[in-house]
């Protein structure tokens, strides 16, 4: 391996079989991670559909969409220079490393997909002279999300920033957003498939009530680590970053506002910060991997396992401890 080559073919099938190792122990060894209460606006939230032995299963194929989606979205773009594997392979060890992204089927994976397809259509449209599809096409994802599960409100408010960013938000694309959200509602209140009477005020309750503090705490750890390695790299890779092309510069800001929204919201709403998390571990790969592609750093790759093995350790430290307090 070159010294400074992070993410070879042996990387990539050491982080996939991580990924793996991490699902199927949570899987085994945490069930019923499921939060409890409804998060939907209108409709049920992920976390109370009942597919009896598909759950996991079905969340572990999306996991691998998800990933899949990323790895290419990136072929697309550019945003992570160079053709290494090392944005998938970061990305699906972040993913596994969290037993509330792999442990029953809920929004976290789900939002992260509906995120990258939004972003994806965006980086798409960047400079297009009529935008009026793509941004009907983001607020309808975004308002069938809100319905199952209220944490696609505040990426309402974030999409438009990144219209803006891509040069598309003018008063007919404004237009077709806002028409966008409202579709959805429209259409399921006129087929009677939903009733005013269906909608509520989303569910609070308690998070994993079955496991002790510690398994929380390690939890918090684990994202806590991850939003400050985040932002160094990120300040590390900013002067780098707008050394490039203004294309490949705006299409990294728009990834780094929705990484800043999900904390954001990860910090605010913290009773549902599980449903941010996954699109902030997208957001985090990404940084973690522009740091080491834009760079030429010798023995890049036992960095670069040594920061995912730390992520693994915090996954077995919570294993560890929901299994005593069990």
């Amino acid at each position: 391996m070159s010294n400074y080559r992070t993410a070879g073919p042996a990387s990539i099938i050491t982080g996939a079989v991580a990924a793996v190792a991490m699902i199927a122990a949570t899987a085994l060894l945490l069930p019923n991670l499921a939060p409890e209460g409804n998060y939907g606006i209108c409709l049920p939230s992920p976390n109370q559909w009942v597919i009896p032995y598909a759950e996991v299963p079905i969340n572990a194929v999306l996991i691998l969409i998800a990933v899949t989606a990323a790895f290419f979205i990136n072929r697309r773009y550019s945003f992570v220079k160079g053709t290494e594997g090392i944005l998938p392979t970061s990305l699906a060890v972040l993913l596994a490393s969290n037993p509330v992204n792999t442990s029953y089927l809920g929004i976290p994976v789900i939002m992260l997909i509906v995120n990258l397809v939004c972003l994806d259509i965006m980086m798409k449209a960047y400079r297009s002279p009529n935008a009026t599809t793509q941004m009907f096409a983001v607020a309808t994802y975004l308002s069938l999300g809100s319905m199952i599960q209220y944490a696609f409100l505040p990426m309402m408010l974030v999409y438009p920033v990144i219209a803006l960013m891509a040069k598309v938000l003018r008063p007919k694309e404004t237009i077709a957003y806002v028409m966008g959200l409202l579709a959805p509602y429209w259409v399921l209140l006129g087929f009677g498939i939903i009733s005013p009477q269906d909608f509520r005020m989303p569910q609070f309750l308690a998070i994993m009530p079955q496991y002790g503090t510690g398994f929380m705490l390690f939890i918090f750890i684990s994202l806590g680590t991850l939003a400050l390695t985040c932002l160094m790299m990120s300040l590390n890779n900013v002067m780098l970053i707008y050394s490039g092309n203004i294309r490949e510069r705006t299409f990294n800001n728009m990834i780094t506002l929705l990484g800043l929204a999900c904390l954001a919201c990860m910090l605010a709403d913290f009773d549902n910060f599980q449903a941010y998390s996954t699109t902030f571990c997208f957001t985090a790969a990404v940084q973690i991997s522009n740091f080491f592609a834009m760079r030429r750093i010798p023995r890049s790759h036992i960095w670069f396992w040594s920061l995912m093995s730390l992520f693994i350790v915090f996954y077995i430290l919570m294993v560890v401890d929901a299994t005593i307090a069990k």
